[in-house]
């Protein structure tokens, strides 16, 4: 190429190099704190500033003369080149952000200005290079912008509702959801608006109050169950937490939260709530409907077991002795079957208790086998009993329940078994030492009877169950006995199981950790066990006076003639009232007292009886006679006043034991007079005749005045109360101040919201009313026992209602007994 054509480039090239010589623009350049790169029109690097250098980690001699595709990949070169060249050709400068390798190999960021070198003619000889790094901003807002689009994904798609609100509650930002919510397709639509937009009043007030109080403490609001109600729709549920809204600084600009709508768990609660109320509902027929059955069945029992005692005991040939023991045996089984079906509901309810007592295992399991021995021996059968000398004599336990089982598997084997016999297997489990005073036992009750069929074998433990049906025709049973006993070995910690082979016979077996008694010596219990039919009551009593309130005629003559046998007189009453007439009007050493009769039950002659007994030292013993079995039962007699219960059927040796219980006491009152309820000829209703026993008192000596009439039934209370004037006049004082003290004690159970505390002083407030008559008292005492119960209490105004009305009551009550009471002071 000759020197002529390389003129013009040699002229650029001069132009471009005084950049690099000329010390004034050097030393301004290198001032910069921004990149400066200076290339020549073919691409040449002919100038760049200290930044650049440092930047890129180079030195001059290492960039000076190098073009793009010298210094960069084939990629970034193409790019800087054809940008160089797009400047050249328009004369424009470029302003970009572009990617960049830096000094350490990584990718960064950088801003450029690329701006054409031109001559004194305005001609482009080269190309100029600013540049900064932007590495940082730029990751800073790719993350701003993936936050942002990870916050846009959240509130367009997640079913809950989120929301932010500035310090007016107005709504900055919502979620697609609770946009929708709200009835709106866009969510735009809703910001700028508050809850008062569209909640109720109520709602929106308690929405804002809620929020102005986050702002002001900065506490969050977390997990609140809120009821949302609408202008135009149902109400609904939601689970929200609020919190306070910051910006960079820490201020508090507002506030945000989210909430999910449960209004379907609320609804799902509220049909639970409702089916436990139902099931609960149900369990309570059921168990009164077993009470029910309980009493009827046990009711004709009674009349069968007392009336076969009775002819026992009267002149019998062989004969009729055996026609008398058949129904002896016909009423035992019908005993078993009634108690098997309470026995599988108690469990079933979970309200089965176990008692803890010490026994002998060894015994009981004698006792089961004595039960069986006729049964047996009937069907040439053999009953032996094998135990280990390593077991301990005694245990403490149930001993009771452990028989029960042992008799339904005993039995059953006998039942199923016609030839062999039966062996009951006790011993220590060689494996498990006694440790902590407690030893594991096995127990076990072999047959060698018809087995059960391996298919069948975890049925039979099932309730209402057995082998095979055609055995129901054939052996007969509920099949309950033993799902009864599996249920019954679970709950004293072990697990009943069985090997059986069809046609071999079959093992029932369980093991048992039981506490070993340390009482050497034990009188055995035998509480199961009843008389032989005639056998002579083994305690003597002197004879007793007994009132005896049962309204069943056969029953009327059973109960009468057992209390003979043993040497005591009785007299009958039919119903509740004609007792009270009864107790009032004669002298009686103790009360047996049938829960279930017409005009008045025995629970409601109870609590009479026990009212008018009160501020004397007389308390007449009652004994409870019922044909229901159920736990409540024997809870409501205690409740009602009751000392003891007999279940039906009566048996002659357990009426005596009871009885013995209260002899002493009994003779030790006589030895003191009656107070105050000596029996008068007083009957029911107002007024008093003359005549024996009645009391010369007038209904006028109880007058009230004007300002008090109405509070107390004082004619009433003088025909009900032994002791006539005087009577009321000791009980008035009594019940003042049981009165004041029962009804402080409300005041402070209404102030504290005491459901069950409230609920039991109601009771007691309003049984004591009834002995004076004080009416409206009563009322306002049965209203706060049935809040209590409802669990009504908790409800401030409810409770303040009920406390201003027994306060008011309260007052003119005892105002009125002041005025009865003044002529004593």
């Amino acid at each position: 190429m000759s020197p002529g054509e390389n003129a013009p480039r040699s002229n650029e090239s001069n132009e471009l190099n005084s950049f690099q010589t000329s010390a004034t623009y050097r030393a301004l350049a290198n001032s910069l704190p921004l990149s400066l790169l200076i290339k020549a029109r073919d691409g040449r690097r002919v100038f760049a500033n200290e930044a650049y250098l440092t930047w890129r980690g180079l030195q001059w001699d290492e960039v000076v003369g190098k073009t793009d595709r010298e210094l960069f990949p084939e990629s970034i070169a193409s790019q800087y080149i054809a940008d160089d060249q797009r400047v050249m050709e328009t004369g424009q400068s470029t302003h970009a952000v572009e990617q960049t390798r830096i000094a350490d190999g990584s990718l960064g960021w950088i801003e450029r200005v690329k701006s054409p070198v031109c001559d004194a003619h305005g001609k482009a000889i080269g190309i100029q290079v600013l540049f900064w790094d932007v590495t940082a901003r730029i990751v800073a807002e790719q993350t701003i912008k993936f936050e942002q689009s990870l916050l846009t994904t959240l509130l367009q798609s997640i079913p809950d509702s989120i929301y932010f609100k500035d310090t007016e509650s107005r709504f900055i930002r919502v979620s697609r959801a609770m946009a929708t919510k709200f009835g709106h397709a866009d969510v735009h639509t809703v910001h700028g608006r508050t809850d008062a937009d569209i909640f109720t009043p109520d709602h929106a007030k308690q929405a804002r109050d809620d929020e102005v109080h986050i702002i002001e403490t900065g506490q969050p609001l977390v997990d609140r169950i809120e009821r949302e109600t609408w202008h135009d729709r149902d109400d609904t549920w939601c689970l929200t937490t609020k919190m306070p809204l910051r910006d960079s600084d820490g201020k508090i600009i507002g506030t945000f939260g989210i909430s999910r709508d449960i209004t379907d768990l609320k609804k799902s609660e509220a049909a639970l709530k409702e089916a436990v109320r139902m099931a609960d509902a149900a369990n309570r027929a059921k168990s009164e409907f077993l009470a029910n059955m309980s009493h009827e069945i046990r009711t004709p029992m009674n009349a069968m077991v007392g009336m076969a005692d009775l002819l026992a005991q009267t002149e019998l040939d062989e004969t009729q002795r055996d026609y008398v023991d058949t129904i002896r045996r016909s009423s035992d089984s019908l005993l078993r079957l009634l108690n098997d079906i309470l026995d599988f509901s108690k469990i079933e309810a979970r309200r089965l208790e176990l008692e803890a007592v010490p026994f002998s295992l060894g015994y009981e399991v004698q006792a089961a086998l004595s039960t069986l021995r006729l049964q047996a021996s009937e069907k040439n059968l053999k009953l032996k009993f094998e135990q280990d000398e390593q077991v301990p004599s005694h245990f403490i336990g149930d001993p009771g329940r452990l028989r029960q089982v042992l008799v339904n598997l005993i039995g059953n084997a006998v039942k199923f078994t016609d030839v062999g016999g039966v062996t009951v297997k006790l011993h220590r489990q060689v494996d498990v030492d006694v440790q902590d005073g407690k030893c594991m036992i096995r127990l076990s009750v072999s047959d060698t009877g018809i087995g059960i069929p391996a298919d069948q074998q975890a049925a039979v433990l099932a309730p209402f169950t057995q082998a095979d049906a055609s055995m129901t025709r054939r052996f007969g049973g509920t099949g309950l006995g033993l799902s009864i006993s599996r249920q019954l070995v679970e709950l004293m910690g072990g697990s009943l199981q069985l090997h059986s082979e069809v046609g071999a016979g079959t093992t029932f077996f369980f093991d048992l950790e039981l506490p070993i008694a340390e009482v050497p010596d034990l009188i055995q219990r035998d509480g199961d066990r009843e008389d032989d039919l005639g056998e002579a009551a083994d305690i003597g009593l002197t004879p007793l006076r007994v009132l005896v309130a049962e309204d069943g005629i056969t029953n009327q003559h059973v109960i009468a003639g057992l209390l003979r046998s043993l040497g005591h007189e009785c007299s009958i009453a039919s119903d509740g009232r004609e007792t009270l007439v009864k107790w009032r009007n004669e002298q009686f050493d103790l009360i047996l007292m049938d829960m279930h009769m017409p005009v008045m039950d025995g629970l409601e002659a109870t609590e009479a009886i026990r009212q008018q007994e009160l501020g004397t030292e007389y308390r007449i013993p009652i004994i409870a006679l019922t044909a229901a079995a159920m736990a409540e039962d024997a809870k409501a007699c205690r409740a009602a006043g009751m000392d003891d219960y007999l279940t039906k059927p009566i048996h002659r040796r357990r009426l005596q034991q009871v009885l013995a219980k209260y002899y002493e006491p009994i003779r030790a009152r006589e030895k003191s007079p009656r107070i105050a309820a000596t029996p008068t000829n007083v009957p029911i209703g107002k007024g008093a005749p003359s005549g024996k026993g009645a009391s010369s008192d007038s209904s006028d000596d109880l007058a009230l005045s004007a300002v008090h009439a109405g509070c107390l039934d004082l004619d009433s209370a003088r025909s009900r109360i032994p002791g006539g004037v005087s009577g009321v006049m000791r009980l008035a004082t009594v019940f003042r101040g049981e009165c004041e003290s029962l009804v402080d004690q409300l005041m402070g159970n209404l102030r504290a919201g005491e459901n069950d505390t409230a609920r039991r002083n109601a009771h007691t407030l309003k049984g004591a009313c009834g002995l004076l008559g004080a009416k409206q008292l009563q009322l306002v005492a049965t209203e706060i026992e049935t809040a209590g119960r409802e669990e009504r209490l908790s409800d401030l105004d409810e409770a303040a209602r009920l406390s201003s009305s027994l306060q008011t009551e309260a007052g003119r009550v005892i105002a009125a007994i002041d005025e009865l009471l003044q002529p004593l002071a």
